[in-house]
């Protein structure tokens, strides 16, 4: 019975080893716990170490590449500049600006000086409106200049068929200047006026100007004997410099037209610039308008000249009866 006893003891103890050898290496511990192998904890730091170096080599490596282009692209003393990929768009309306109708940069236009200079009055005069009761002995009194020149004023009489004024161009920089073109820029184009026509006290003035425009054209030039002026004549102009060009505009349509000049010219570094002209606001006659004719029946007012020729008579019924 003892070496029965004692056997099965011996066999129970081999058991228990065998199972204790056969048990896995993350199974519960004696106090009922899940553990980790020493050696599974040995492999886990292995690998974390590993994955951090080669995340930090690849985040370098990034931060390099990105300097290295950086520097190339832009230097190395510069930060890249900022910019929307998707600038946005011009607001409502409005359009990029033509480098061609631009206008001049600043100062261009203090480089030449332009005067405009009113030719012969001895014109017909025709306007959009009426000469008023009380300004009526303007005209049929003494001829008073001052006064005369008042009144076309407030009426804005202009031309009929055709005016004739200067460009006094003067070099005002401290460097040569080569003036290029003269450019007629039609701003307005109606019928031709038909409330008052006066006709001029003297007869006409004589035809001198060498530089005719016809605004008859829808893209008017201008001409000296035929040919565009400009196309072989510039001015060459040195500091201090000036020439002046007589002009006579002509309209034969039945219609009214404005305009103003644009002057182009050349500095001394080959840069062109472009100077707005208009008339003198003071003038009495606005030069840069012209109106055609309508009959004289048409007319609201016709003043003609006055038995002694020294005023203005109103002649009834707008003929000149």
């Amino acid at each position: 019975m003892v070496r029965r006893t004692g056997g099965r003891e011996h066999l129970r103890r081999v058991s228990e080893r065998r199972r204790a050898n056969q048990e896995p290496e993350d199974g519960p511990d004696a106090s009922g716990t899940s553990g980790t192998s020493p050696r599974t904890v040995l492999m886990a730091a292995i690998l974390t170490g590993v994955s951090a170096v080669v995340v930090s080599l690849i985040t370098g490596l990034g931060a390099s590449l990105q300097g290295l282009v950086t520097d190339t692209l832009f230097g190395e003393d510069e930060p890249a500049a900022s910019a929307s990929p998707n600038p946005a768009p011009p607001a409502s309306g409005s359009a990029a600006p033509d480098p061609k109708t631009a206008p001049p940069a600043a100062g261009a236009a203090d480089s030449v000086a332009v005067a405009v200079l009113p030719g012969e009055s001895g014109s017909w005069l025709v306007s959009g409106q009426r000469v008023s009761p009380a300004d009526r002995a303007v005209l049929t009194g003494p001829n008073d200049q001052e006064r005369l020149e008042q009144l076309f004023r407030r009426i804005d009489v202009v031309s009929l068929h055709r005016t004739a004024y200067k460009l006094s161009v003067t070099n005002a920089s401290a460097s040569t200047v080569r003036v290029v073109d003269i450019v007629p820029v039609i701003t307005k184009r109606t019928a031709a006026l038909d409330t008052t026509l006066i006709e001029p006290l003297g007869g006409m003035a004589d035809d001198t100007s060498p530089a005719e425009l016809d605004l008859n054209d829808r893209n008017p030039v201008f001409t000296e004997n035929g040919k565009a002026y400009f196309d072989y004549t510039t001015q060459v102009l040195k500091p201090g410099e000036s020439f002046v060009m007589a002009v006579e505009s002509k309209l034969a349509d039945r219609e009214y037209v404005e305009y103003h000049l644009r002057l182009d010219y050349i500095d001394d570094r080959g840069k062109k610039h472009s100077l707005q002209v208009n008339e003198d606001p003071e003038s009495p006659r606005h030069v840069f308008h012209v109106s055609g004719a309508v009959d004289d029946d048409e007319y609201t007012d016709y003043w003609g000249p006055s038995a002694d020729g020294r005023a203005w008579k109103l002649k009834s019924g707008g003929g000149k009866g």
